[in-house]
């Protein structure tokens, strides 16, 4: 049985395609640190909406970090 999960998806199979084109290693560490940069992006936009709609200040983070809850 294989799952969905275990498949690749149109979009992967672009990127995949792409790397053909890839022909030495500082070209794949090239892309590894594009790749890198794009996650790191996302990660970081959504870290602040989440602090933004929890109201999670310098503050609060100030307070976790003695321990204390509120």
């Amino acid at each position: 049985m294989t799952s969905s999960h275990n498949r690749i998806i149109p979009q992967q199979l672009e990127l995949l395609k792409s790397f053909k084109y890839l022909t030495d290693e500082k070209q794949i560490s090239e892309v590894k640190e594009l790749l890198n940069l794009y996650y790191r992006h996302r990660l970081d936009a959504a870290i602040e909406e989440v602090e933004v709609t929890k109201g999670f200040t310098q503050e609060v983070y100030a307070a976790w970090l003695q321990g204390k809850k509120d």
